[in-house]
């Protein structure tokens, strides 16, 4: 009897302690803010977008496919545009494709970094309308790189220019950073950040594109979050390659090179490679966005992770989605190459594998777990590009800043640290800086957030005129 009532006893004391923490685990409190509206040009801001999108800033691999004049054509764009900012701007070209305008502020320390991009991938499908039209239909500026990320570019430089016409006096040196080669993983951003560091800059806050303003991010909130990377998960590209005399398909040996890729390809996708792990950002992000689910339930699971953890990962595993990929090293299969006749048997036949690395792991780990998951020496692993994932940002006064403007223009958003599972141009920074944060001030639609790198890419029209007041507000209230 006395091992039922110590069962009750202990069974008992765990629901008290599950239910006072989850009772605890409610939203921060957080100081009220104020913002009142005001007038931009938006007439302006429309058109300047739109020319944006008009130069075909095609970034590829293979640079012989690119039209250097484009790129060439939009660098003097800028500086026509923006003619205070280019007075009153030191301008310097750096690396490959990278900009730099640094305006001084009243004082030099804490810099500010404002970053994005200007080149763009090819349009990749059929589209309605011609996608470097920047035509304004139903209320939308249309073409790619609307929303990835030229957007964020012209609304960083309207900013400036906005306040450079209202006399305003920046408080800090203030850095425009823009690169074109981002989508191909080229070298101008980091080419920009050594110029910095060679200058002894050491900025207080570095802002690229990264989570927006989104809604359905948590069960039970209601609330849109505001999705601010901290990190970015690391990334390899693997090529493994299978070869043999080949010969013609009416006389077929039972071992190709494509039955060897297809075993390894089994072996790669038999049951989790990779562990699921909590790292330090996604916990942030369970931390903050949990708080304010309605649902008591969810609230209970993520206030006690010390308990519920493994159902956390069960979960993940059955949903196969977002949530799986944030808590683990994700492998995909993106290209086959065989045959180049249906009745030939290959001699050569390869696939490439791309990883998303988790935070806490590296190349070296990844490359070492593939090989022997494949345990097949014939085949030849090659590593085509990687890096490994980023340290992650210090949420300190910086983030509380960047926090308390995004509640100014969204009074409803919930601003929430969250690990990035795409890569972006900010990841050279952190080597300059601890206080690197990834948000594009727009608010996005799963569906408007799938058109990136897809077709019929597009940004509404108060979207690009809320960016460019997100930029003017932050600016100022960087004291």
């Amino acid at each position: 009897m006395w091992l039922l009532y110590s069962f009750i006893i202990l069974f008992s004391a765990l629901v008290i302690v599950l239910v006072v923490r989850t009772l605890r685990f409610v939203p921060k409190p957080e100081v009220p803010v104020s913002w009142a509206d005001f007038k931009v040009d938006e007439a302006r801001i429309i058109e300047s977008l739109q020319a944006m999108i008009r130069f075909k800033t095609i970034s590829y691999k293979d640079k012989s496919l690119e039209n250097p004049a484009m790129f060439e054509d939009f660098k003097a764009y800028l500086k026509l545009r923006y003619p205070l900012i280019t007075q009153q701007a030191e301008f310097t070209e750096v690396g490959e494709t990278g900009i730099l305008f640094k305006l001084k502020g009243k004082k030099a320390e804490k810099p500010i970094v404002l970053m994005s991009h200007y080149d763009v991938v090819p349009p990749n499908g059929e589209w309605q309308d011609d996608p470097f039209s920047g035509k304004q239909i139903n209320g939308k500026i249309y073409g790619r790189g609307t929303l990835d990320t030229k957007s964020t570019l012209c609304a960083v430089m309207e900013s400036v220019e906005h306040l450079l016409a209202k006399k305003h006096r920046f408080n800090h040196d203030l850095y425009l950073a823009f690169s074109g080669d981002e989508e191909t993983r080229g070298p101008s951003a980091d080419a920009i950040v050594q110029f910095l560091k060679e200058k002894g800059v050491s900025p207080y806050l570095v802002l690229d594109e990264g989570g927006a303003v989104v809604e359905g991010v948590f069960p039970g909130v209601k609330n849109p979050a505001a999705m601010i990377g901290l990190a970015e998960k690391g990334y390899i590209n693997l090529h493994l390659e299978a070869s043999d005399q080949g010969g013609h398909a009416s006389m077929p040996k039972k071992a190709t090179p494509i039955t060897q890729l297809a075993n390894a390809i089994q072996r790669l996708n038999k049951g989790t490679l990779f562990k699921l792990k909590k790292t330090p950002a996604t916990m942030a992000m369970f931390d903050t966005i949990a708080r304010h689910s309605s649902a008591f339930i969810n609230r209970m699971i993520f206030a006690n992770l010390w308990l519920f953890w493994p159902l956390i990962k069960l979960q993940a595993k059955k949903a196969d989605g977002e949530l799986l990929s944030l808590l683990h090293t994700t492998q995909a299969f993106t290209q086959m190459t065989g045959s180049d006749a249906l009745n030939v048997l290959p001699s050569k036949a390869s696939i490439a594998i791309n990883y998303r690395i988790l935070t806490g792991e590296t190349i070296d780990e990844v490359v070492d777990l593939v090989k022997r998951r494949i345990n097949d020496d014939t085949l030849k692993l090659t590593v085509l590009q990687g890096a490994d994932p980023t340290p992650i940002s210090v949420r300190g006064e910086a983030y509380d800043v960047l926090s308390t403007t995004v509640r100014k223009l969204w009074n409803d958003a919930i601003p929430t640290p969250y690990l990035m599972m795409a890569g972006t141009d900010s990841r050279y920074y952190h080597a300059i800086c601890d206080h690197v944060y990834r948000f594009s001030p727009m608010t996005m639609t799963k569906a408007e957030r799938a058109t990136i790198h897809s077709t019929e890419e597009a940004i509404r029209v108060e979207a690009l005129i809320k960016c460019v007041k997100f930029y003017i507000t932050l600016l100022e209230d960087l004291v």
